[in-house]
């Protein structure tokens, strides 16, 4: 659904059904599982005003496919809304009725809601169990085991699809409708929460997930919209954040760099860069770029940007303000152990 929304020239707006296009639609529907409408039926179907909508349509459709007591359909056919989200209301209210374990379905909804590719129908167990029991000790545990999700992905079924990514089955929304209708009912806009989810799911992904070639991608996913920038950072640095793609690594890491740019002038806005003399032993530069720029950090080769830049051989690495030390001239921070360091003389000297 993302992909759609983020490429307009795939949308294709749905017009509304006229009667005979209801009726067709109808017909195949219920042809393609054997069944079949009396005319009655049929008639206050096609009737029915929200009918027009083909999402509206294709709900009412699916929830009378899967409808137990055909002596009752024609009363079921009366009880529907005539507009999208209210018959969306309506089966929702009726799922949670027959399920009848409000958190267990507001869990599934949550997490699915918070994933931009949905989630792995085959740890959902796993995910469903770490969630509900992340706040209880093992004499309250809450048990859920294949029996359970199958009794709730039955009864919710309809809102849902599946797709498949890399041979892996994934658990989508089934449209829009739903999604943006969930979103209300079950986040309500709430960012601690949302933050709080992505929280849980980055921690399921690296401790617990069966797809450890995929739990990668969606750690970093769920580090950065739940705004964990510093995990997602250290996450990058560990073992195993090595299997990261360069790829990724480097657009994750563009999006959380600081984009100021700095002169040579020394401000308080314009830190040198320094480094403890611990840390300097640390710095292994390869002797053939001791003349050329060498990043500090990998060694690598920083060219030039114009030729009237500043010699090479004078080139200063340089902090903003954010990056700093607040009482700069006075003190310094070690870049790379952040521990605050005096100054030897009452001027900056050279680094």
């Amino acid at each position: 659904h993302q992909t759609i929304r983020n490429h307009t020239h795939y949308v294709l707006e749905l017009k509304l059904l006229t009667s005979e296009q209801r009726s067709s639609y109808i017909d195949m529907f219920f042809h393609s599982f054997n069944k079949i409408l009396e005319s009655e039926q049929k008639s206050l179907l096609v009737d029915n005003k929200g009918g027009e909508h083909p999402i509206y349509l294709s709900y009412v459709c699916e929830n009378l496919r899967q409808f137990g007591d055909y002596s009752l359909v024609t009363k079921r056919l009366k009880t529907y809304p005539s507009t999208l989200d209210n018959l969306l209301n309506f089966l929702l209210d009726e799922a949670y009725e027959i399920i009848d374990n409000r958190p267990l379905t507001d869990a599934f909804f949550k997490l699915l809601l918070i994933s931009d590719i949905g989630l792995i129908e085959s740890d959902m167990v796993n995910i469903l169990e770490h969630y509900l029991n992340r706040n209880t000790d093992e004499n309250n545990r809450i048990d859920v085991n294949q029996m359970i999700w199958a009794v709730l992905r039955r009864h919710v079924k309809i809102f849902l699809d599946t797709t498949w990514i890399a041979g892996i089955q994934y658990i989508i929304f089934r449209d829009s409708s739903i999604e943006k209708l969930l979103r209300q009912r079950c986040l309500k806009d709430d960012a601690n929460e949302t933050c709080t989810l992505h929280t849980f799911m980055a921690e399921f992904y690296r401790k617990y997930s069966s797809m450890k070639d995929i739990a990668t991608s969606r750690v970093l996913y769920h580090y950065e919209q739940g705004h964990m920038y510093q995990e997602l950072v250290t996450y990058l640095r560990s073992p195993e954040g090595r299997i990261v793609t360069r790829h990724d690594r480097e657009n994750y890491l563009r999006r959380r760099r600081c984009t100021n740019t700095l002169g040579s002038v020394d401000t308080i806005d314009n830190q040198r860069a320094y480094a403890c003399h611990v840390c300097a032993k640390n710095l292994k530069l390869a002797p053939f770029m001791m003349q050329k720029s060498p990043c500090i950090i990998c060694s690598k080769h920083i060219p030039p940007s114009t030729s009237t830049e500043i010699p090479l051989e004078k080139r200063e690495a340089r902090l903003c303000q954010k990056h700093g030390t607040n009482d700069y001239s006075q003190n310094f921070q070690c870049l790379l152990c952040k521990r605050l360091q005096p100054t030897s003389r009452g001027e900056l000297s050279t680094p």
